[in-house]
């Protein structure tokens, strides 16, 4: 089972994204409320997808891709974000999308289940 992690600040987002992820199968790794928690959460419990915000207290998104991705290269990292000035940092940081928001469920699921496939390809 896919394990995917949520990481927004918006607490509304969180719920919403891990009903529809729920319902669609995928593990839910860990949620996350900012950068820093992130980074903390996926090195206990690291997932194979990530669902990225930008804009977030202590560590934004970029920040906290870099890190993650130096400790678990193999990880990938959605983007979504309002914020599409960031993108270019975003994909230089390893993201692999990047999703303007707001964005619909189909749309970010749709997403998931693309990297997803890259991801068993590589195995």
């Amino acid at each position: 089972m896919l394990k995917v992690a949520i990481v927004d600040d918006e607490p509304d987002l969180q719920r919403l994204y891990q009903l529809a992820l729920s319902s669609k199968g995928y593990d839910i790794a860990f949620v996350a409320n900012d950068g820093t928690d992130a980074v903390e959460k996926n090195h206990r419990s690291p997932a194979q997808v990530i669902i990225m915000d930008h804009r977030m207290p202590t560590k934004n998104g970029v920040e906290a891709t870099r890190e993650i991705l130096s400790e678990s290269p193999g990880t990938r990292v959605i983007f979504v974000s309002a914020d599409e000035a960031v993108e270019k940092e975003a994909k230089e940081a390893g993201a692999i999308r990047f999703l303007k928001k707001p964005i619909s469920l189909k749309d970010l699921i749709k997403n998931i289940d693309e990297v997803a496939k890259g991801l068993k390809d590589c195995v």
